[in-house]
């Protein structure tokens, strides 16, 4: 490296700021985090195969198997040329994976206190301290101090020249767990003098959140991105979170705006899919994910007002309070649901959670105080649906009048005239003959004179002429107003939980409900989901038949 790149090497250096965005595990009595340029590691032209295990996706294997995090994408597939969609792969698939010789670190870069400065036009030692050093005016006369001893040969510092070089104290932010009356957890910033508040809590529920994206949230360890002619940013991941999506978008988070802007320009600069989000003390955590979210290179994570349906058969209306979704060319959608609740009550039953997620909709539910929760199992048996013969009218009448506890029989000649009294026998043929205690209906599909039908009503039985094109509906309701049933046709809701404006989820669907000796039931048009039946039914005790 030549001189004005050396220059360059320790410019960009001095610029780089400590940031601190940790869990209370991983973070030490006193600790000090650093960015830090090293020469980029290598690979190796060593390769080995690799067996996929279950459960195990590419950029997976590489983090675990190597250790590399950066470029994963082009050395999978310069590697894996035969591999079409890097996004499937099966268990028991051997996929190449490169040998990695660890970087090497410049020597003296680590533990060298000082860094080469040559003045430029314009300078006094003050400006150089306040830009340079980012010294504040209050801090100004100690640093200068630093200066002069670091430079006992130049003798008249009101006289210095462009060119000359100086040497210059490596700066740092020195963070340190601080006890406070506000809270038992709080950083503090001794260059900033800005009380921080350590986002454990954010920590666990983003790290769940982006797991359930295919990604993953980097705590631990080091990571490394590579800068053209320059060396390598060492990130440490215990200070500087670093969030890697699915779509190949590295996230690292900028807490209280910390990272030079010329750092975050020349990172961006030669890698688009390093992207950095600013962190401030007062995000909550959905404001926290947004950000990470937002700033990925097919995600986005907006914020809903209104209950989301999902499901078609029935639909199932889900109070979320943010959805998470992916631009994607495939034909794979991606949805998540966030909801924020407040207390036990609100969390969604296992049924609804697994339904959600057959129809596309991973959920996700954080309980305030508590992190990501979710309701207890409940085991119950899952009851069958009852289903009606309804491959003609006549059967459906039949095996509607046999749920209602009706003995019936098909084909069955009924006396009108009796011979003993009127000299002469006349009968007709009854379709379906339905008898209860001392009620009878006849179902007939063809109609007979009125003073036939005048004759059987006042024997006490009902007659119900069907011509064979009505609908299925009307078919029910022309029966059930014959068997004086009480029903009621509408869409009936069943909500978690009961009684309250704003319920964490609902099922609604449309049907008959009909009131019979046994309980009432449902009877409805088609299939419902077995484990949203078997919560409604151990619930809310819903039975339902199907017709």
């Amino acid at each position: 490296m030549g001189n004005l790149s050396l220059r360059f090497f320790y410019l960009i250096l001095l610029s780089l700021a400590f940031l601190t965005v940790t869990s209370h595990d991983s973070f030490a009595e006193e600790d000090t985090a650093h960015l830090s340029f090293q020469k980029t590691a290598t690979l190796s032209a060593k390769t080995r195969p690799y067996v996929v295990k279950k459960g195990e996706w590419l950029f997976q294997i590489m983090r675990a198997q190597t250790g590399i995090t950066t470029h994963r994408l082009t050395v999978i597939k310069k590697l894996n040329p035969e591999i079409k969609d890097l996004n499937k792969i099966e268990p028991g698939q051997v996929v190449i994976l490169p040998e990695m010789e660890r970087p090497l670190i410049l020597e003296g870069e680590k533990s060298s206190p000082t860094m080469n400065y040559t003045i430029r036009k314009g300078d006094s030692i003050s400006r150089i301290a306040m830009r340079e050093l980012n010294v504040k005016l209050p801090e100004l006369r100690k640093a200068v101090d630093d200066i002069k001893q670091l430079n006992p040969d130049i003798r008249n510092y009101n006289m210095i020249y462009p060119g000359q070089t100086l040497q210059l104290p490596r700066r740092s932010i020195v963070i340190t767990k601080q006890e406070a009356e506000s809270s038992p957890e709080v950083v503090k910033d001794e260059a900033k003098d800005k009380p921080i508040i350590l986002p454990r809590a954010h920590l666990d529920i983003i790290k769940v959140v982006i797991n359930r994206m295919n990604g993953s949230l980097i705590t631990l360890g080091k990571y490394y991105i590579p800068i053209p002619e320059l060396g390598q940013v060492t990130i440490d991941c215990s200070t500087i979170p670093i969030v890697e999506m699915d779509d190949g978008s590295s996230i690292f988070w900028d807490f209280s705006n910390r990272i030079p802007d010329t750092l975050k320009n020349m990172i961006q600069s030669n890698w688009k899919n390093y992207h950095s989000v600013e962190i401030v003390s007062s995000d909550d955590t959905a404001a926290i994910l947004q950000k990470i979210v937002n700033a990925s290179n097919t995600y986005s994570m907006t914020r809903r007002t209104t209950p989301y349906t999902i499901g078609a058969i029935p639909p199932l209306q889900l109070s979320v309070d943010w959805i998470i979704t992916k631009r994607t060319k495939e034909n794979k959608p991606y949805l998540q649901g966030l909801s924020f609740v407040s207390d036990n009550s609100r969390l969604l039953p296992k049924p609804m959670i697994t339904y959600a997620e057959r129809n596309g909709m991973i959920m996700t539910e954080i309980l305030d105080g508590q992190g990501v929760a979710s309701a207890p199992d409940e085991k119950y048996t899952l009851p069958q649906m009852s289903k009606m013969n309804v491959s003609t009218n006549m059967e459906l009448v039949n095996s509607l009048l046999n749920e209602l506890g009706y003995q019936t029989t098909r084909d069955t000649e009924v006396g009108i005239l009796d011979a003993s009294a009127s000299g002469f026998y006349l009968s007709i043929k009854a379709d379906v003959l339905a008898k209860k205690g001392d009620k009878q209906i006849i179902i007939l599909s063809k109609k007979i004179p009125q003073q036939f039908t005048d004759s059987l009503k006042t024997r006490g039985t009902e007659i119900v002429t069907l011509d064979g094109g009505e609908t299925k509906k009307t078919v029910i309701e022309t029966v059930l107003r014959a068997a004086n049933i009480p029903f009621s046709f509408a869409s009936f809701s069943f909500s978690i939980p009961e009684k309250t404006d704003k319920p964490a989820g609902t099922i609604s669907f449309p049907a008959f409900k009909i009131t019979r000796d046994k309980g009432d039931f449902y009877l409805v048009d088609f299939d419902i989901d077995r484990d949203i039946y078997g919560l409604l039914n151990n619930k809310w005790e819903v039975n339902i038949v199907r017709y």
